[in-house]
């Protein structure tokens, strides 16, 4: 085996290394941010209906 050989496989697994670290750090992010929007939703106040149960309407 060349040294060329060697570098280039070198350089395709520290290729590879990077890929899968950036795409495990994107994947965290996005999941950190579906935490934290799920969390906001159950913290918000549920709006009232502007006139349910007020309003009766019967027909016969």
């Amino acid at each position: 085996m060349d040294i060329n050989s060697i570098m280039s496989a070198q350089v395709a697994q520290l290729q590879q290394t990077v890929q899968m670290s950036i795409m495990d750090k994107s994947l965290n992010l996005a999941t950190t941010s579906t935490v934290e929007m799920l969390e906001q939703m159950t913290e918000q106040t549920n709006a009232t209906h502007p006139y349910k149960g007020t309003v009766i309407d019967i027909s016969l």
